[in-house]
């Protein structure tokens, strides 16, 4: 399905909405304005273009279970699929549960199907392959729909993980093992919407009115920055009072709801507004529906890099936005500094170190633009603190020792790092940053060059290369691969591939995922990604 389209009725005309796959939409205002309304009427008009592929979860869905164990059976799940359509169709869905927990039992009896096929399949190909089958590293790479769910559940912040005991899918805290019905209401929400995302068929549109219901907002926006990012196949269409959501994906489109007209009962037409992304959203929506001031980070990159999901784990009371470069960083954050008494936001930033200049660093941190303490944002995911962490999961998994995993880690990229020409190449990518902070220092300004006259401007610097090579070398004779991973471009060297597969992951992507699910359950490893972002972390935090 390469987008989903639908029409909203206004009392000027329709509003035609078109959503790329893959585009969320964020559906905002205040209370009373028939957001829930809207989302039901979206439903009806996706469910003829999307046949069986609508996840609806309206805001009246129960966050229970009726018993300790799940009554669908297969007969039962296909009578559902009957009874949805009907359901979905009615309009006491978005005010009262008339499907029961019919659906919570659904998502769940899904999700476990799913698991025991993945299982089923793997072994199938284990039996015919035998000992060499590529079945073996996809298990061990903690990829099924129930790693995944783990994955997920620890990206929200949420202590607890999921295990099939007992033929049934159970929840696991502080080692007690014990029925889904007995976790939370937040942990149950959570579980919900991501046994739904999980177990939903390819191209699926995912309509989820208030998900901040029964869940925290430090819970509620990395949960679905994480759903969104884990189907980049499918549609999500979001109902909510939470902002943070749209800034925490700036490439969302946001239809803001301003107020609804209703006749006979139903509504008729609405009056909105349809943004292209969360940065239009206007000043008077944001004061009304968050009021104090919000803290925003702006960091480089683009939405699909490394940054965002990191800053946001490490960062959850902190709006992160990207700006593709160090000067895009500046002057966002420089704007809206500038103009504080008309906004409610508090703006910072955050670029890469890439060996940059001290002088320049100064620079910047008088416009609240902060440096990395190290090269890049992959020197904290691939940092020894991050790595010790994954390989220590990893090694309980693998029933093998963390200090092997680490060993062969270390080794494979320091060999990577020994082929021809690569410390060569990072000396050099250094050497030039160098140099270009050096000559915008030194550039003169306008008062100089009126004061010169005709005279000619006359700029030199000792070349840094041969330093930072001799640095560099000095590095790995040591075998440091931790400060030649924090002081240079290791991603240009093709290091971080040996790193991820000789922690047993299938690549980079798997490997820093499981850093992200690290660091929003461990403590220590949080606080020592914050402490090479310098004095910032005390700001956002």
């Amino acid at each position: 399905m390469p987008e989903v389209n639908f029409s909203i009725p206004t009392s000027t005309g329709p509003v035609q909405v078109s959503l790329p796959t893959g585009k969320p939409l964020i559906i905002v205002g205040q209370n009373g304005t028939g957001k829930s309304a809207l989302v039901h009427y979206i439903n009806g008009q996706c469910r003829y273009s999307a046949a069986g592929k609508i996840v609806y979860l309206p805001g009246s869905r129960p966050s229970y279970f009726d018993g300790d164990s799940l009554s669908m059976t297969p007969n039962s799940r296909s009578q559902f699929e009957t009874n949805r359509a009907g359901w979905d169709a009615s309009p006491d869905t978005r005010i009262r549960p008339i499907s029961g927990t019919s659906r919570n039992e659904r998502a769940i009896y899904d999700l476990q199907s799913a698991e025991v096929q993945y299982r089923i399949e793997a072994a199938k190909e284990i039996e015919i392959e035998g000992a060499g089958s590529a079945a073996i590293a996809r298990l061990q790479s903690k990829s099924s729909p129930l790693d995944r769910v783990n994955r997920l559940l620890e990206q929200a912040n949420l202590p607890v993980r999921m295990v099939v005991e007992d033929a049934e899918i159970k929840s696991v805290r502080d080692g007690t093992i014990y029925s889904i019905s007995k976790m939370s209401d937040g942990e149950r929400t959570a579980l919900i919407f991501i046994a739904e995302v999980i177990a939903a068929k390819p191209d699926s549109v995912f309509l989820i009115d208030e998900p901040e219901l029964h869940l925290h907002r430090s819970i509620v926006v990395p949960l679905l920055a994480a759903l969104v990012s884990e189907r980049p196949d499918c549609t999500t269409i979001v109902s909510t009072h939470e902002l943070a959501l749209a800034d925490n994906r700036p490439d969302s489109a946001v239809l803001i709801v301003r107020g609804c007209a209703w006749s006979g009962g139903n509504p008729s037409h609405w009056q909105v507004e349809l943004l292209p992304n969360s940065e239009d959203i206007p000043d008077d929506l944001r004061i009304d529906l968050l009021g104090s001031r919000q803290t925003i980070l702006f960091v480089e990159g683009i939405a699909q890099s490394r940054d965002q999901p990191l800053y946001a784990t490490l960062f959850p009371k902190a709006s992160v936005r990207h700006r593709s470069s160090c000067t895009d960083v500046r002057r966002a954050v420089v704007g809206l500094r500038e103009v504080e008494g008309l906004h409610h936001a508090l703006a910072y930033g955050l670029v890469d170190n890439d060996s940059m200049d001290a002088a320049y660093e100064h620079i910047l941190r008088t416009e609240n633009v902060f440096a990395l303490r190290v090269f890049a944002v992959e020197s904290l995911y691939y940092s020894a603190e991050a790595m010790t962490a994954v390989a220590a999961r990893q090694a309980g998994t693998l029933d093998a020792d963390p200090a092997d995993l680490i060993f062969s880690a270390k080794s494979n990229a320091l060999a990577t790092l020994r082929q021809p020409g690569k410390v060569e190449h990072l000396a050099a990518r250094v050497a030039e940053r160098h140099l270009r902070d050096k000559l915008l220092i030194a550039i003169p300004d306008r008062t100089t060059m009126i004061a010169s006259g005709d005279a000619l401007i006359n700029i030199n610097f000792s070349s840094p290369y041969p330093a930072t090579l001799s640095r560099i070398r000095a590095l790995l004779e040591k075998n440091d691969l931790d400060a030649i991973v924090a002081g240079f471009p290791v991603r240009e060297a093709g290091v971080l591939s040996d790193i991820a597969k000789s922690l047993h992951f299938i690549g980079e992507i798997d490997y820093e995922k499981a850093v992200l699910a690290a660091v929003s359950i461990d403590t220590a490893l949080a606080d020592s990604l914050r402490a090479k972002l310098g004095d910032l972390a005390s700001k956002l935090l």
